[in-house]
């Protein structure tokens, strides 16, 4: 939309809605320069305006590896100076009417400096000014432009342009600050071609879609969900109380009446055709592709204050007739209608845990990571008991104590070398932990939840690894890959004692630490 037409919109909605707006949308409207505080150690992204259907820009926040990491069995050597560098896909959580990926930068700098990978993090579009599901068609124009390796779309091309552009001026500035900036001024003036790059630069960055990851926060974790699954024909799923629509309204009746005129249904938002995943077949996939889900909205159909409280498992018993206390409605249950609409709550593309486990891409290694404090728990259970009834199966790890608990280091039980036809199930618990403790500044931490911060970034890390490390039967070159991968030692990840948070960041002494951490300098920042 426009700015008119989103000015007009906005002075359409109620004034219980107008000024809930006011205040989620402000995240959005923080300098990129907050960063430097927020998450100094680096790498800081820069933006991309990325061309998506019906003239609609979508912003990236792009990370570029300071250097490459050497991944086992994986080439990140071409010819002719070319750096082949493998993909982050991120999203940021807010219930899809708040969040941005600011909040996001920690977490991706440490995932592109501990893999030497580009992160791409989306500002996906929210409610009320979107409605659904203009997320998902976001995700799925991001990932179509990475997977464009020819850079045949407009996309695609703009998307490789800009982060070689970037990757120019940074090697150009390092060079400047290492021969000086008069030096490189007269070469400019002169019109000489710059120094040869190092042996630890390139000239061009190719991203390796081989080597792709997915990761997402919250509803971030349901829109990563959304990008490995192919949804069927599903009308009759929607909710009961919707009209009954002809042939020609039917796409039109499903949506709030306060769509804005510009957001005309598409043929992929009519839930009576089936809507495929964007990713290509397992078969030309040479690697699994890990999908990192943090306490994901698998099933959207109650709000939040509808959610079963009951502590687990009492919650998943059919004979447990206590009654919850009843809980009003907060921010999340009167702003998320704006975004979806009671009717579409059931659309597996607004569940993606709903959706049935054998229409989930078989590629996919799934790392499910859950926090006990979650109103979100009880549903991820249930999905987890249908993923494994379905065969989707793999280490589950409790942190409680418990004998044989898998600690996600190579030891307890579970193990990873399971032969399956998909790319399995990890679940890890964490238990004591607030739904979004892993975004949480470290300030706002206890000690139990920044040790649980750390351990499960430093799986998520190796999970990766493993996941690149080998194919969907984990035979041949692949098994050997991941075998390579397991003998490597994984220290537990800690902040260092000297490190402290500071109202200016991470610092010692009020001084930025640019020492090197614990897991190659992750540690520094994982608690901002």
């Amino acid at each position: 939309m426009s700015y008119l037409q989103n000015l007009a919109y906005f002075f359409n909605l109620p004034f219980n809605i107008q000024w809930r707006t006011l205040l989620v949308q402000l995240p959005r409207w923080v300098p990129l320069s907050i960063l430097h505080f927020t998450s100094p150690i680096g790498p800081q992204p820069f933006l991309v305006a990325l061309p998506s259907r019906k003239n609609h820009n979508i912003p990236l926040y792009v990370f570029v590896p300071p250097a490459p990491v050497d991944t086992p069995g994986a080439d990140t050597r071409g010819a002719d100076g070319e750096w082949k560098v493998p993909v982050v896909l991120d999203f940021h959580g807010g219930g899809f009417i708040m969040g941005s990926p600011l909040e996001q930068a920690p977490y991706a700098a440490m995932m592109s400096r501990e893999l030497g990978a580009v992160v791409i993090s989306v500002s996906y579009r929210i409610g009320p000014f979107s409605q659904f599901p203009a997320a998902i068609h976001d995700a799925e124009d991001v990932l179509a432009a990475i997977l464009d390796t020819e850079g045949v779309s407009k996309a695609g091309k703009i998307l490789r342009t800009e982060i070689n552009r970037y990757h120019s001026l940074t090697e150009e500035n390092k060079r400047c600050k290492r021969s000086g900036r008069r030096s490189c001024k007269s070469k400019r003036r002169r019109n000489q071609q710059p120094d040869s790059p190092s042996s630890n630069n390139a000239t061009t960055i190719t991203l390796d879609t081989t080597r792709l990851c997915i990761s997402g926060f919250s509803a971030g974790g349901n829109i990563a969900l959304n990008t490995v699954i192919s949804v069927p024909p599903c009308l009759d799923m929607l909710h009961p109380s919707s009209p009954a629509p002809g042939p020609g309204d039917r796409r039109k009746s499903l949506f709030s009446p306060l769509l804005p005129p510009t957001r005309n249904p598409t043929i992929l938002d009519d839930p009576s055709n089936a809507w495929p995943s964007v990713l290509p077949p397992p078969e030309p996939q040479s690697r699994l592709i890990p999908l990192l889900l943090f306490y994901p909205s698998l099933d959207a159909r109650l709000l939040p204050h509808e959610r079963p409280r009951k502590a687990l498992p009492k919650a998943l018993k059919g004979d447990d007739k206590r009654a919850q206390k009843p809980k009003a409605p907060g921010l999340f249950s009167i702003m998320g209608p704006t975004y979806l609409p009671k009717k579409m709550r059931a659309h597996p593309r607004a569940s993606p845990g709903l959706v049935n486990p054998d229409n989930i891409q078989k590629n996919a290694s799934i790392l499910l990571v859950l926090s006990e404090k979650d109103s979100l728990a009880v549903q991820s259970d249930v999905w987890v008991d249908k993923m494994n009834t379905a065969g989707w199966n793999g280490p589950v790890r409790f942190g409680d104590g418990r004998e044989g608990d898998w600690d996600g280091l190579g030891h307890g039980e579970g193990g990873l070398d399971v032969v399956r036809d998909n790319g399995g199930l990890e679940v890890w618990h964490a238990p004591e932990c607030r739904h979004g403790w892993t975004q949480f500044p470290g300030i706002a931490l206890g000690r139990h939840e920044k040790g649980e911060r750390d351990k499960v970034f430093v799986r998520a890390l190796a999970f990766v690894r493993e996941a690149w490390g080998r194919g969907l039967t984990g035979e041949g070159d692949g098994a050997e890959r991941l075998a390579r991968v397991r003998e490597e030692e994984i220290p537990p990840l800690r902040m260092p004692e000297s490190v402290q948070v500071t109202e200016n960041g991470v610092g010692n002494g009020g001084k930025v630490v640019n020492g090197d951490g614990l897991v190659n300098g992750m540690a520094k920042d994982v608690g901002v």
